[in-house]
């Protein structure tokens, strides 16, 4: 997401999450809320928590009493996550007794309203929350956003990656980290020029950025001209995936480059995975990948490096034509 985006929000731009097991309750809330923001509705804690997987709303309105997962348990469960432990949640709840109410601020809620619920209280709550969160939004990424690129930058790695670390090994799920570089990028600033240079570098980061699906995927400007991607919940067969997808898009962008033996501008890329289970540092996991990316760049660039794992086990075939993934 790029500084100019968050400028420009509106209220109507906010995207609010709905998880109510009786469907009469979730109707009643998107009508009060359906003219002033964008909604969907989910049935369940189980459901809320797969919906936040792939989408990141700017607030959750959470029924308290669900089966199977309650409205606590479900936001426990989001707070737990890195790409979701930022999200606000205003529990709706048929009980406004103290214990309730207690139970709701330590189960990490914003606020509360009460069923029946009252359309002006639920609407201007729903209002002063998201407005916050906008203003928080936009504090966030003046800290953790690199100005030029759009893409985050080292303050936001520090935080980040422990925070991931943790959380794959509490879910027993890997973690891919992706380094890349633009190809002969010197070169490129002394045929065309900085500025052009400086365009060059953040169509490459939006291209990168539009390209990765999941809102847990992050893209961060580590060096000039070098990126890294995190991939979390994902293996080196899925990792592999993603890169190829991003060299290809690059590569299609066709920003000339005379000075490359391609003619036009490329990446090299460099792999590494960290199981849950195996006992690497993400220190040394980094390592690998700017590993992996060196020998990228001395076997030709404009090519995937990935060391461990047999060609026979990748989905993606070792290849010759726009770039190569070397196994």
């Amino acid at each position: 997401m790029y500084i100019e985006q968050v400028d420009n929000r509106a209220l109507s731009d906010c995207n609010v999450l709905i998880v109510d097991d009786d469907a009469s309750s979730r109707l009643i809330l998107e009508t009060l809320l359906e003219d002033m923001v964008s909604c969907v509705s989910v049935a369940s804690g189980k459901a809320a928590i797969e919906h936040c997987r792939y989408e990141k709303p700017d607030l959750i309105l959470m029924d308290v009493s669900m089966p199977e997962l309650d409205g606590h348990a479900t936001t426990l469960l989001l707070r737990k996550k890195p790409q979701c432990e930022s999200i606000p949640v205003i529990f709706v709840t048929s009980s406004s007794t103290e214990d309730e109410e207690s139970k709701c601020w330590n189960s990490g809620c914003v606020d509360f309203v009460v069923k029946p619920v009252n359309a002006c209280t639920l609407q201007n709550r729903v209002k002063s929350h998201l407005n916050n969160k906008m203003r928080n939004d936009l504090l966030e990424k003046l800290i953790y956003i690199d100005k030029l690129t759009g893409a985050y930058n080292r303050h936001y790695l520090d935080d980040y990656l422990p925070r991931l670390v943790r959380d794959g090994l509490r879910n027993v799920s890997p973690l891919s980290l992706l380094i890349l570089d633009i190809d002969h990028f010197k070169l490129f600033n002394d045929k065309y020029g900085h500025l052009d240079g400086d365009s060059c570098l953040w169509k490459v980061s939006q291209c990168i950025n539009d390209t990765l699906q999941r809102p847990m995927d992050k893209l961060i400007r580590i060096g000039g001209e070098e990126f890294l991607v995190i991939l979390p919940n994902t293996d080196t067969k899925g990792a592999i995936a993603v890169a190829e997808k991003l060299l290809e898009n690059v590569y299609d962008l066709n920003i000339k480059h005379e000075s490359s033996e391609f003619d036009r501008v490329t990446l090299s890329a460099g792999l590494a995975t960290k199981q849950a289970d195996d006992k690497k540092t993400i220190d040394f996991v980094m390592l690998e990948a700017d590993k992996n990316l060196y020998s990228a760049k001395t076997d030709g660039r404009n090519r995937l490096r990935v060391e461990g794992l047999d060609e026979a086990e990748c989905d993606t075939p070792v290849r010759d034509t726009k770039k190569r993934v070397l196994i």
